[in-house]
């Protein structure tokens, strides 16, 4: 019985901590293709369609930058 409770403590407490991280950032942020896919993406939010067809099907860290950059450009998103 005690051991459940200890588990479960354990359990709840990882959970717990790992909700209250910052996510202000990707951990890919720092990568040069990460930034250059953020540029693209905040320009296609901006109204010009910026996109490296290759770098995006090819490059992950491209492509993970090309939406966050358009998701945090999007005038929509900022009201």
């Amino acid at each position: 019985m005690i051991k459940t409770i200890n588990i479960s403590l354990i359990a709840g407490s990882v959970l717990f901590f790992t909700a209250c991280t910052s996510s202000s950032l990707p951990v890919n942020a720092e990568m040069p293709s990460f930034k250059t896919g953020y540029q693209d993406g905040c320009a296609t939010a901006s109204g010009n369609y910026v996109k490296s067809h290759t770098s995006f099907k090819n490059d992950i860290d491209y492509k993970d930058g090309w939406f966050y950059g358009r998701k945090k450009c999007n005038p929509a998103q900022s009201k």
